[in-house]
């Protein structure tokens, strides 16, 4: 009777603390951020005529996340990177630094979390901001007339949590996006090709 009862007894204090935990857990804030790596894929048009090879480089990521629960939350995101977009075109070699400023939105799902770790996937839309900045052809600065111009971009990525203190956490993520490769509105440089972005980061998240 004894061990029955102490049964009951754990059972309804689960019962009655776990709707509580919960609701702990929900409607909490996120803020992050990270620093990483932007790595982007070469690309050709169709005609093999015009590549594209954009040179890797440094971005850096906030974000605020919003959790509904402990396994479902939304997260707007904003970064930023410069890199270069160079397009051969022979003989010709055409370089565009570039500023790329990149703003998303995605659903994030922590599967599962165990004491010290809490991985996530997620996946999302967003849009990248090409801003062009200094040209040049075969080596020699020239004007091409390029205009900034942004390209619709498909998230998808994931990552883990590593608690370090309380509300502070570490963060290790990839980020992923597939998106219209760019020409800066000058007529030779269009590729009509689809471009990737692969983008590893690490940094910090703490919550609210």
């Amino acid at each position: 009777m004894r061990r029955a009862g102490l049964a009951i007894l754990t059972l309804l204090v689960s019962t009655a603390l776990a709707p509580r935990a919960l609701a702990e857990d929900s409607g909490r804030i996120e803020l992050s951020l990270q620093a990483g790596g932007v790595f982007s894929k070469t690309t050709k048009s169709t005609n093999g005529v015009v590549t594209n090879v954009p040179t890797n480089s440094l971005a850096i990521l906030g974000s605020v996340q919003y959790h509904f629960t402990p396994m479902h939350s939304v997260e707007l995101s904003i970064g930023h990177t410069d890199n270069s977009q160079v397009f051969d075109l022979p003989p010709d070699s055409y370089r565009i630094r570039t500023a790329i400023t990149e703003y998303s939105g995605a659903y994030v799902f922590r599967p599962f979390a165990t004491k010290k770790w809490e991985p996530f996937l997620l996946g999302g839309v967003g849009g990248l901001r090409f801003t062009p900045g200094n040209t040049y052809i075969d080596g020699f600065q020239a004007s091409l007339g390029a205009v900034a111009e942004t390209s619709l971009a498909f998230l998808y990525g994931g990552g883990a949590d590593y608690h370090l203190w309380r509300r502070l956490k570490l963060r290790l993520q990839y980020r992923g996006f597939f998106y219209k490769n760019p020409d800066f509105n000058v007529g030779r440089l269009f590729t009509g090709a689809r471009g990737h972005i692969a983008e590893p980061s690490l940094g910090l998240a703490f919550n609210f």
